[in-house]
């Protein structure tokens, strides 16, 4: 198995997916392309990468999903001159099969690096600054290290059943992951009042892709998620939880989607 090895010189945004869920809020567009203020998902996602300084950004998308690159190319054309110029790399999953599926896609890109991943339905406000919190706790632990978020009652109906983990705390902010929980049916119901969830925000050493080869035939039906992934890791090595300060809203939902838009006019973001 590979070792950490690094920064994270690259950042996957797995976007291919079918997100059936969203189809109530808008048939035409991929919720990828969803508005949040005046920009969409997976901005916030690509500029998280951009803010904290990684510069190769692949991301994961379908033949249906054009619409994605062609936003991406248009965003930030004649945008990278400088010797720090940002990559922009597609890929094309063939088959909806999953998160840990389109990750897998980047592997022969990302080589023996470390890689940063972001869904762009995990929403970080205020926005961006989720990386820039992580990559100094990976440089820290040398650990993979995945972004957890408070889950309060009042949005915990707007999450799907989703990042359950069991933690141990190091300190006010880092924890230990024990275990990692299955997906479930309906929205997040809080445990107890201070649960916190992993979010789809975190960063991985190389052998993230071992992983993903290794699991991959155990996947009988149903996608391949990132559940089977991160407990085959963790069965392997440490995992370090990250305690944002912000909050990470999931609009891959109808519920999720409102909320963060009613959080974004509250506080006037324009985005």
């Amino acid at each position: 198995m590979s070792n950490n090895s690094g920064e994270p010189r690259y950042l996957i945004i797995p976007a291919a997916g079918l997100g059936t869920r969203m189809r109530s809020v808008n048939r035409e567009i991929p919720k990828e392309m969803l508005p949040i203020g005046n920009k969409p998902a997976i901005q916030y996602a690509a500029e998280e990468g951009i803010s904290a300084g990684i510069r190769n950004i692949i991301l994961i998308i379908s033949k249906h999903k054009e619409i994605i690159r062609d936003f991406i190319e248009r965003q930030y054309r004649g945008a990278d001159t400088s010797a720090d110029a940002i990559s922009f790399t597609f890929l094309y999953q063939n088959e909806p099969l999953g998160e840990s599926d389109a990750i897998g896609c980047a592997k022969d890109i990302v080589g023996n690096h470390s890689a940063a991943v972001i869904y762009p339905d995990n929403v970080y406000l205020p926005a961006p600054g989720a990386l820039k919190i992580l990559i100094p706790v990976y440089h820290a632990y040398r650990k993979d290290v995945i972004a957890l978020s408070h889950v309060s009652p009042d949005i915990a109906r707007t999450i799907s059943n989703a990042g359950r983990v069991d933690i141990t705390p190091l300190n006010k902010s880092i924890f230990n992951i024990r275990n990692f929980i299955p997906k479930g049916d309906g929205y997040f119901v809080l445990r107890h009042k201070d649960e916190l969830r992993a979010c789809g925000i975190y960063i991985s050493g190389p052998h993230m892709f071992d992983h993903i080869e290794m699991t991959r035939d155990t996947i009988s039906k149903g996608e391949f998620t990132d559940y089977t992934v991160r407990t085959s890791i963790l069965k392997e090595r440490e995992m370090i939880g990250c305690l944002l300060a912000g909050t990470v809203f999931d609009i891959g939902n109808p519920k999720g989607y409102d909320v963060c838009l009613q959080y974004i006019n509250e506080n006037k973001i324009a985005g």
